[in-house]
């Protein structure tokens, strides 16, 4: 054989193994993309049955939720005349006292404070009652803690000011979307101001109440300790259930409806038994994020806008 056909025949040998490579290949990326369209089918099925059981268990905690507050909505219901009661005996007497004739200016004034004292009261009880009834309710707004407690020390600012308390807060991060949540402001306001005013009551003479902001990577922080006597080890268990209480006015729903907004705002609340001075309650609350696109909406988008760009060219 001539070295010209022998050329050829090696030429004609490689495009042969070539074609077979090739075809080798073609096969294999065939069937890598059955694999993948195969594994792609699988994750989305998982992902739809995780997301099946998610709403499933959110279902459950809802009702069993709403099966513990109808347990308690009977209990209150039993203690409601009670505890309703007295604050209204005492607005109907000091109501009873302002139609006297002649009456003086100072004791009419006395007697007025002391309805709103009561009137006040009924009201207060009668939202925690709300409040603890619905559970929560938390919204979708975006909430700014340092604003938050900004807001509830001006709702409690009368009350600060006649004990001459002390109030400080201290943020551990300087990130405003580190101290961001997503709730619903006026009702997580009330409940830290439930808070407060159960500190003020332990604290009695110059209460000094402290406030923390910090920030974990999915929580955000908020820290509250007092400079009261803090609260008995034989009561640590059962401050957070409904209608106990150490107060002969309390209604005992304080601290629960604490609870049941935090809840429902996805967080938790608890007394740090390590705290050597006073009460120190800690609440966690999941940290505001924003909605975040997938790897592949990204690079849609990106194409997109790389598209829109050229034809403005």
């Amino acid at each position: 054989m001539s070295h010209t056909a022998a050329s050829q025949q090696q030429l004609q040998d490689a495009f042969e193994l070539f074609n077979q490579v090739s075809a080798q290949l073609t096969g294999s990326y065939a069937t890598l993309q059955q694999q993948v369209s195969g594994l792609n089918g699988e994750l989305a099925a998982a992902r739809s049955e995780r997301r099946q059981l998610l709403s499933e268990i959110r279902r459950l905690q809802e009702e069993a939720s709403r099966r513990r507050r109808l347990w308690s909505m009977g209990e209150m219901t039993a203690r409601l005349a009670h505890q309703v009661r007295t604050p209204l005996s005492t607005a109907l007497l000091y109501a009873s006292q302002l139609k006297q004739e002649g009456l003086p200016r100072t004791q009419h004034d006395c007697f007025v404070d002391r309805l709103l004292v009561g009137l006040r009261h009924l009201d207060h009880m009668v939202n925690d009652m709300l409040v603890f009834a619905r559970g929560g309710q938390c919204g979708e707004e975006l909430v700014d803690l340092p604003a938050l407690l900004e807001q509830v020390r001006h709702s409690l600012e009368p009350r600060l000011e006649a004990c001459h308390a002390r109030w400080q807060v201290c943020a551990t991060t300087t990130d405003p979307s580190a101290a961001s949540i997503q709730g619903q402001p006026e009702v997580l306001a009330s409940v830290l101001g439930n808070l407060v005013s159960n500190a003020l009551d332990a604290c009695g003479a110059d209460p000094q109440l402290s406030w923390q902001i910090g920030a974990r990577e999915e929580d955000c922080l908020l820290i509250l300790q007092d400079n009261g006597p803090g609260i008995a080890e034989d009561l640590r268990d059962r401050i957070f259930e409904p209608f106990f209480t150490t107060r002969s006015s309390g209604t005992g729903l304080g601290l629960a409806v604490v609870r049941a907004v935090i809840d429902a705002h996805q967080g938790e609340i608890e007394l740090d038994t390590d705290c050597p001075q006073g009460a120190r309650f800690i609440i966690r609350l999941p940290r505001y994020r924003a909605a975040q696109q997938l790897p592949s909406e990204r690079l849609k988008n990106q194409q997109k806008a790389a598209i829109a760009g050229s034809r403005c060219v």
